[in-house]
């Protein structure tokens, strides 16, 4: 009877690991969020969730963008740079135009400018992506400190706050911006060609060019749509604040890292999802919240979120040994 049930069991517990392999921060988010909830009784509140919603919205659509770079194999240095440019043009445009669709366009299509700038860079003049993406990130970051001279741009049109800070049927706008980037990115991975090829490219290069795929294009997608979500995630943040500022990106590069990498996404390429992603980003943005309501330091923050990061990628990758190279063994 033992040898009859073990074999059931073993399925569903290889069911059950390969289900968190899919979203490994998932029961975590869940056990972070509960014990907020329990040391804040407010935290779970509907009006400190819709202030999360405010910040998650950005973050996904940033982190969502260096998915695509990370799924390749690449890097991409510059996405809190060009987050900041594009709020420092969207907001100057809304300002003097008064229009808000065209701020919106012109903060989408910065980062779109951006990301041709890499992917020409990297993947058609094959310069290294770190050193590129780090000259990238300064220069834009002067480009930005030289049109503001170092100031916020505000005074924009009354409705920008009233779109950023509104909602539909009871869900924040930002939020539904945000979940329009997932959904995209999530179809565009796994229902597309070009998402085939960006997983094939990160899993083996090499295999990639002997089997014709179109590495160069492929990069170069990858990097443009790195650059699109970074200009789109700046959009997103004037509307949420109201104003644009060339600082507005300091602290997105490490957070949307941290985010991927804490969701499961292997930045050797190959491996990750969106929706990894965004369990990567509800953990960031619920810690963040939580503990500066808590009232810890930034030093103390720092360090919570370091051991909650290096936790999170030791239990991601005891997992896949545990399912893929335990069983081949």
């Amino acid at each position: 009877m033992a040898d009859a049930t073990n074999p059931t069991g073993a399925r569903r517990g290889a069911a059950v690991m390969q289900a968190l392999l899919g979203a490994p921060m998932l029961p975590i988010l869940i056990v972070a969020a509960l014990v907020m909830g329990l040391a804040m009784p407010g935290f779970l509140g509907p009006a400190n969730l819709k202030n999360m919603a405010w910040l998650f919205g950005p973050l996904l659509i940033s982190a969502l963008g260096i998915t695509f770079v990370f799924l390749i194999g690449g890097i991409d240095l510059s996405i809190g740079s060009t987050l900041s440019l594009a709020t420092v043009l969207a907001a100057l445009v809304m300002r003097e135009s008064g229009s808000i669709a065209l701020g919106a366009a012109v903060g989408i299509g910065t980062g779109m400018l951006v990301g041709v700038i890499n992917g020409v860079a990297v993947a058609l003049l094959r310069f290294p992506a770190f050193v590129h993406t780090f000259g990238m990130l300064l220069t834009l970051r002067a480009v930005a400190m030289l049109i503001t001279g170092g100031s916020s741009v505000g005074r924009l049109p009354i409705e920008t706050l009233r779109i950023g800070r509104g909602s539909l049927l009871g869900v924040p706008n930002l939020l539904l911006i945000g979940l329009a980037a997932l959904l995209f990115a999530h179809l565009l991975l796994n229902r597309t060609r070009l998402g085939r090829e960006i997983y094939l490219l990160g899993s083996n290069e090499r295999a990639a060019v002997f089997n014709a795929l179109r590495v160069t294009r492929v990069k170069f997608a990858a990097y443009f749509l790195c650059g699109t979500f970074s200009g789109l995630a700046g959009v997103a943040v004037v509307l949420r604040l109201g104003s644009g500022g060339p600082v507005l990106g300091d602290n997105v590069l490490l957070m949307a890292i941290a985010a991927v990498v804490l969701g499961g996404t292997s930045i050797a390429g190959g491996e990750g999802s969106a929706f990894k992603t965004v369990t990567g980003a509800a953990v960031i943005v619920l810690l963040d919240k939580g503990l500066n309501q808590l009232g810890l330091s930034f030093y103390d923050q720092a360090i919570v979120l370091g051991i909650v990061i290096v936790l999170g990628s030791a239990f991601s990758n005891w997992l896949y040994h545990r399912l893929f190279v335990g069983r081949k063994s």
